[in-house]
């Protein structure tokens, strides 16, 4: 594939991935194991050694590479980002709330919602 090609279909892919009424979930796990393969190339490692670091069986790999099978474990899968170091960005997927929602209804229970004024409280 030249440079072209892949510039092309990268764009394609990401106007593809902002449609979201488009997007299903096998499409979603294929655009994944796209890129698990691109990031192990990057990284200069084989499918074998991979397979190897990660405990994930080689034919897995492969098959999820070729898009032949897109059925894996969410265990199996941590294990190959922990191989290409990118096990941290899975915490980007659901971030921390800022604060739980049951502590969040607490702290509503004591804002008021609506102020009132007494004839005393006003300045003339």
């Amino acid at each position: 594939m030249d440079i072209y090609s892949y510039i092309c279909e990268g764009i394609a892919i990401y106007r593809y991935m902002n449609n979201e009424s488009y997007l299903t979930n096998q499409d979603i796990v294929s655009l994944l194991c796209r890129r698990l393969k691109e990031y192990r190339l990057a990284a200069r490692i084989s499918q074998k050694e991979m397979a190897e670091k990660s405990g994930v069986s080689l034919t897995t790999i492969s098959h999820l590479e070729q898009g032949v099978s897109q059925n894996i474990t969410l265990n199996n899968f941590i294990s190959l980002l922990r191989v290409i170091g990118m096990q941290q960005r899975l915490y980007d997927l659901l971030p921390e709330l800022p604060m739980p929602p049951m502590a969040l209804r607490q702290i509503n229970k004591y804002i008021p919602k609506r102020v009132r004024r007494n004839s005393d409280d006003t300045e003339s």
